[in-house]
């Protein structure tokens, strides 16, 4: 901004100065000036805002070049007419110099639930053009707990609800753990003969036995990421006298530290005497070390001590169908705007009148649901009419029904389901209609039989109730649904684009092998699901398998699945015209799909691949000429959209897709230039909020099920809360986003020092990754490079982004304060890790990488310091040793170096271990490990983005797109060039607006090609002996428009351009 504080363009309504554009239609261009992109909160003309102060930001086009917004004005309006008229009763900001277009927050009358803002604004330019805006617009959620009035719904049958009544009551021994197994008895008499089900369920792995015999649980995972889940049993029982035992091992692992009991929950459900009746476990008897013949019910267990009520009385109940909700009302007016703010203790699909509402896919989407949950808004204008009308859902498990790794299922609180709806409908004459989500609705059961987030859906197409949303429906089934209890989890609006379907698949290949089974490749691992569409008799069931690699022999394999079962089941109804399916509340992570039960191979009509993410629009297009650096990018880019899905997880497919920070902390560069995370990270961050400890420690994953898990804040994980920031910061100029998140990085920070006052991160390191899956590491988190030093060097780069964003957001003070603690972290790391032969650590590359590019190294051991870096990867035989912390900031740390060769040597490199290994052994996205194809199942991913962080790089620095300004106000061009790769180049959707480069090397010098959007400035440096080697559209440069030459280092001419569209030419 010119000579302005950011908050003085924001005062409220006053006087407007001459740029306020008089009544009349809004202009969308003047001369070759436009204006474009409005957006609130980083969105188009969104709906349903949170209040937490609106940013606005624009873009400006046009072809001259260095061209700069001189001065603005905004206009804020209730309705377009107003705006239109000149009469702006929201906001009407006098003119200011400002070349600031973006992160405008929002100083006019304060906004209230359910405002719609009509605004534009009128920009001068540098060349003293001007020009208003089309009008744009938002619209506030609900902002205020009291603006709800629906009551929360409860969804579930009326047995389940009688088995949730007499609950799952977790028992536990008279001590703590010691490694011993822990015996545990329950004695039950029956009444009558007949049918019974066991519900059983531990904390750590169990057996069981019923009257002596094993109980068959069916199969299970021997790798499985978490708790045990429920298992249920049916059993015919004879009147009399039963014996349940269960057995519970001790373990240890990643879910056991802070378990400090053993501990087991039953329920037997006897249906044999007419009226079920439910024995629960509170009678249980217990004992370690309990003898011979302990399970047989003749065992006389009376010197066992009685079982004690645990402190988990988790309620985690087997998996169920999805369940269907309506009801009827009627409008006797005309329908003027109508919204549906909607949202689940589940999941759910809403319909009004028959029609589906939005193409929003199983919302709400991951939360911490005892902290908020995410309500959705809708535009449901054109499906509500006057007249009679009817409203539905159908409302599955979720994410806060299903299995939830490690906590199991129901993590974030108790059942039942529950569905919160409320319809408003503004009429003509100013009233509203209201129609909330309470007593007179009905429920009924759904085609849709088991549907979780892991495991899969199954459904019964016989069992579909046509009309179910619509009004008339005689539906004497159905019965009324019961209010449940209000959660004490907040309403939170999602502002981030939700999951959408965002391409299709067609089949590359279908193999057809013996038993009916047929593989389907796709020939792109991806994250979604599989639409189905063909014909068949009624009751024929299709099924469908899905697996991201195969057997040798051809088959799917889903052993790196661990305990998701990954499977889908669809029953025809028997429609002669064809049936189509997709789930509604389950995904994959998959490639290859296996498909059995028809009889015959399908074809690639039948069987067609849906691609699901984050619809976040598409920011970056990388063009490299090279297939290994250009596959590179590829498969980091469908590694994000595989795992951008509604947090960004870490992997799709097996019993995990967990929100892991580690993950996003080194990928978050590579994934900001692909995609507009801006809306996306906000969204986040309030997940880490939400799961930051009472100390300040941000958490491994989020939204963290188990919390109990959280020992301290892992070094390079809990850091995401402070880069995520900063990297928004940093590519969108959004200081928003650092005002609504310094709380809680400044109690994160304050929290490693309070732990580490000699500045040395050695205690509070939590779990404590290091450089995970480093490939020296037998076991993934092996120390192979000393985790003091990674955590003390990623304390040294959160102190220097809060700096920096101190700075940025009007911290002054705060600024220099952890300028001063960065330096002191410097010094202290020297001194603990720098040894005067330049030597770092244990001399690990990671420890090298970090500490060179994070500025640790102090001066003179620099050049030692890179040298013995060097000499390890070449020893090595030029590869890579580092894992997820050290790999992301190899390239740069060598680059920074002037190491040009060895950044290719690995970027080229297609032996193992490489990025060029995995896509010659068909990689179409990234993996979690380096050797993923030698190793076993128990923590290996095909679809992982954070070895492919180093895309990032190949945009900064060979396509040449380098920020060195927030919202890239200021970029460089200095693409690092080797002569095995003579062009590349890359396109950028900024903030500002399009950023383009394209370059060639020639057998007589370099050729480049830039675009620069305006409000933008970008620093070149091309490879010229000396700047009159150098042309521009054809001209010397000393005739160029609007190029500046700023000196000369070496072989390179630095030179500056403003906005506008640029040809170089050097010569050798």
């Amino acid at each position: 901004m010119s000579g302005v504080s950011r908050r003085s363009l924001l005062q409220g309504a006053g006087v407007a100065g001459a740029l306020v554009a008089a009544p009349r239609p809004a202009l969308a261009t003047e001369g070759d000036l436009k204006i474009v992109d409005l957006r609130a909160e980083s969105l188009v003309d969104p709906i349903g805002l949170e209040a937490e102060g609106v940013r606005l930001s624009w873009r400006i086009e046009a072809d001259a070049r260095g061209v700069m917004q001189a001065r603005c004005a905004i206009e804020a309006a209730s309705s377009k007419a107003l705006l239109e008229a000149g009469k702006a009763d929201l906001w009407k900001a006098g003119e200011v110099l400002a070349d600031k277009a973006v992160d405008i927050a929002w100083a006019g009358r304060p906004l209230r639930s359910r405002d719609v803002v009509y605004w534009r604004v009128t920009v001068q330019d540098s060349r003293g053009i001007r020009v208003t805006s089309p009008t744009a617009r938002f619209e506030m959620g609900l902002i205020e707990p009291s603006d709800w009035t629906a009551k929360w719904v409860a969804v579930e049958s009326e047995r389940d609800a009688a088995d949730r009544a007499a609950g799952l009551r977790w028992m536990r021994g008279d001590r703590t753990r010691d490694g011993s197994p822990r015996a545990f008895r329950l004695s039950f008499d029956v009444a009558a003969a007949g049918p019974a089900t066991l519900f059983s369920i531990a904390n750590f792995d169990s057996e069981q036995w019923l009257d002596g015999q094993p109980v068959d649980r069916g199969p299970k995972s021997q790798h499985r990421f978490g708790t045990e889940p429920i298992a249920v049993t049916t059993h015919q029982l004879a009147a009399g006298r039963h014996v349940l035992a269960v057995e519970v091992q001790d373990a240890t692992g990643f879910n056991s530290p802070k378990i400090h009991e053993i501990a087991c929950a039953a329920m037997v459900r006897l249906e044999g005497g007419g009226k079920p009746v439910r024995i629960t476990s509170e009678g249980m008897r217990t004992a370690v070390k309990p003898g011979g013949g302990w399970q047989q019910p003749t065992f006389d267990d009376a010197r066992w001590a009685a079982a004690t009520p645990s402190a988990n009385q988790q309620q985690a109940w087997p998996r169920d169908g999805a369940h269907l909700l309506r009801r009827e009302f009627s409008i006797d007016k005309p329908v003027m705007r109508a919204r549906l703010y909607a949202t689940a203790l589940g999941a759910y699909v809403a319909e009004i009148n028959g029609k589906r509402v939005g193409d929003a896919l199983m919302s709400p989407e991951s939360s911490d649901f005892r902290e908020a949950v995410l309500y959705q808004t809708h535009d449901v204008t054109a499906h509500v009419r006057k007249g009679a009308n009817a409203i539905g859902a159908m409302v599955g498990e979720g994410w806060y029904g299903s299995y939830h790794a490690p906590a199991g299922r129901y993590a974030f609180g108790d059942p039942p389901l529950r569905f919160l709806a409320q319809l408003e409908i503004e009429h003509p004459d100013g009233t509203r209609t209201t129609i909330t989500t309470d007593d007179r609705w009905q429920q009924s059961s759904s085609p849709i039989t088991q549907a979780e987030i892991y495991h899969g859906e199954d459904y019964d197409a016989r069992l579909e109730q046509p009309g179910w949303s619509s009004p008339g429906l005689s539906a004497p089934d159905w019965r009324r649904a019961a209010i449940g209890k209000t959660p004490p989890c907040r309403l939170r609006a999602q502002v981030s684009p939700p999951l959408r379907a965002v391409e299709r698949l067609r089949a590359k290949t279908i193999r057809s092998f013996p038993g009916d089974r047929h593989v389907v490749d796709f020939g792109q691992n991806f994250a979604g699901w599989v639409h189905l569409q063909a014909k068949a008799e009624a009751g024929h069931t299709a099924t469908l398998r899905f697996a991201e690699i195969l057997t040798p022999e051809g088959m799917i394999d889903q052993a790196n699945l661990r305990a998701a079962r990954a499977a889908c089941t669809y029953v025809f109804r028997g429609d002669p015209a064809g049936e189509s399916y997709e789930p509604r509340f389950s995904y994959f992570g998959f490639r290859y799909v296996e498909v059995s039960g028809f009889g015959r191979a399908p074809t690639p009509d039948e069987v067609e691949g849906v691609v699901v993410t984050s619809d976040l629009p598409r920011s970056g297009w990388l063009l490299v000429d090279n297939p290994i650096v250009q596959g590179l990018w590829h498969n980091g880019f469908w590694s994000q959209r595989s795992n951008f899905f509604g947090v960004p997880t870490d992997c799709p497919q097996r019993d995990e897709r967990l929100g892991w920070t580690g993950d996003a902390n080194v990928f978050w560069d590579a994934a900001a230039f692909n995609m507009d995370v801006g809306a996306f990270t906000r969204r986040f961050m309030g997940d880490m909020r939400d799961g930051q400890g009472p100390r300040g420690e941000f958490p491994d994953y989020a939204p963290a099920g188990w919390r109990d898990l959280q020992l301290g804040a892992s070094p390079g994980w809990a850091d995401a809360g402070i880069i995520l920031p900063w990297t928004v910061w940093q590519r969108y100029g959004d200081t928003g986003v650092v005002d609504r998140n310094w709380p809680a990085m400044k109690h994160y920070l304050a929290f490693i020092l309070e732990q580490n006052p000699d500045l040395v991160w050695r205690n509070g390191r939590g779990y404590d990754y290091g450089d995970w899956v480093a490939l020296d590491a037998k076991e993934p988190g092996d120390e192979t490079t000393p985790k003091a030093l990674i955590a003390t060097a990623m304390w040294k780069r959160s102190a220097d982004a809060m700096a920096d964003m101190a700075k940025g957001s009007g911290r002054q003070p705060e600024a220099e304060r952890y300028r001063a603690l960065s330096a002191d972290i410097g010094r202290a790391f020297a001194a603990a890790f720098v040894k005067p032969d330049g030597s770092v650590g244990n001399g690990s590359q990671c420890g090298y990488i970090l500490a060179l590019r994070f500025g640790l190294v102090p001066e003179p051991q620099r050049a030692a310091a890179t040298r013995l870096l060097v000499a390890d990867i070449k020893r090595r035989g030029g590869l890579l040793s580092t894992g997820f912390l050290g790999t992301p900031f190899s390239l740069d740390a060598l680059a920074d170096r002037g190491e040009t060769k060895l950044v290719y040597d690995l970027l080229l490199r297609t032996a193992f271990p490489s990025w060029g290994y995995m896509i010659a052994k068909g990689a179409t996205t990234i993996w979690e490990r380096w050797n993923a194809d030698m190793v076993d199942a128990a923590m290996n991913s095909y679809n992982h983005y954070a070895l492919g962080a180093v895309s990032g790089f190949v945009y900064r620095r060979i396509a040449g797109i380098d920020p060195l300004a927030p919202g890239f106000q200021r970029f460089r061009f200095a693409p690092v060039l080797d002569g095995r790769v003579t062009r590349g180049g890359a396109r950028y959707e900024s903030v500002l607006g399009r950023i383009e480069t394209k370059w060639q090397q020639t057998p007589g010098g370099f050729e480049a090609e830039l675009t620069v959007p305006a409000n933008a400035r970008a620093e070149l440096l091309l490879p010229a002996a000396a700047p009159d080697r150098i042309s521009e559209g054809g001209l010397p440069l000393a005739k160029a428009a609007g190029v500046t030459v700023l000196g000369q280092a070496g072989d390179r001419v630095t030179l500056e351009i403003g906005s506008g569209r640029y040809r170089f030419q050097t010569r050798s």
